[in-house]
């Protein structure tokens, strides 16, 4: 027996966005969680991208561990919606 996985939208790709959804599918459970990232901007990462001055290297490695996450293939991103 097949069962549909669980959809879940996340509305924002910043940082807490992206740490929900990365939270969600490490969680422990017994069903299948499909996760989707919106964003209105064309790409993710919200204050950390265009929001922190460029001189400001440790807050801008963040990006890093973020690209980590979405990376993994197990989250799908939708971005200019």
């Amino acid at each position: 027996m097949t069962t549909n996985p669980f959809r879940v939208a996340i509305v924002g790709a910043g940082p807490a966005g992206i740490y929900a959804a990365d939270l969600l599918t490490k969680a422990e459970r017994d069903f299948e969680v499909s996760i989707d990232l919106f964003e209105r901007l064309p790409t993710p990462f919200g204050l950390v991208r265009y929001g922190v001055a460029p001189d400001h290297p440790r807050i801008k490695g963040i990006i890093n561990a973020l690209i980590k996450v979405l990376d993994r293939g197990d989250i799908r991103l939708f971005s200019n919606v």
